[in-house]
């Protein structure tokens, strides 16, 4: 699923919009770099973790992974 998101002047994921909804950031748990992409696993504010995924090449974001909530 293609998604806007907000970065950083690191290029570190502030925030990305998911439907009509701005989720923001609120901690990046994991970086990776890969041949021609880039990997964020990241929380929001309730809890749910994504993974975000951007294509160097073409610019693209896409939501690639979601975890349910933590207890």
């Amino acid at each position: 699923m293609k998604i806007q998101v907000d970065c950083s002047r690191s290029g570190d994921p502030r925030a990305f919009i998911l439907g009509e909804r701005r989720l923001h950031v609120m901690r990046v748990l994991e970086r990776a770099a890969e041949d021609s992409q880039r990997r964020f696993r990241v929380r929001v504010a309730d809890g749910r973790e994504f993974v975000l995924r951007q294509d160097l090449e073409a610019g693209n974001w896409c939501l690639a992974l979601v975890h349910a909530r933590r207890s």
